[in-house]
């Protein structure tokens, strides 16, 4: 029988894990989740309009911010939000270029 919207349960739950450990979705997943968005806004900001140098100062800030931030693993705690910093980056900056392509006249 399916849930009515006004059924449906806001509150943390339970979920099975393949090894059968238990995990309570939380805020730490919420607040994973909302840094990633970020980091990606960030990069991709910076694509459209900087180069190499402001990358490599967000990827320092981006480092030691979810090193601070974040729970977990270190390797994946800091890993992640740069891969996603360096492809929204990567994003940008063909966006980008598309776009400044597109605004030069032709000859």
């Amino acid at each position: 029988m399916q849930k009515q919207a006004s059924q449906i349960s806001l509150q943390p739950r339970a979920v099975s894990m393949q090894n059968g450990a238990t995990r309570q979705i939380t805020g730490e997943m919420t607040r994973v989740f909302w840094s990633l968005v970020t980091v990606a806004a960030v990069g991709f900001l910076l694509g459209l309009k900087f180069r190499v140098p402001a990358l490599l100062a967000a990827s320092v800030a981006t480092a030691i911010a979810a090193g601070f931030l974040l729970e977990g693993p270190l390797l994946p705690r800091i890993l992640f939000p740069l891969l996603m910093l360096q492809c929204a980056y990567l994003a940008g900056l063909v966006a980008g270029g598309m776009w400044r392509h597109t605004d030069s006249p032709r000859r």
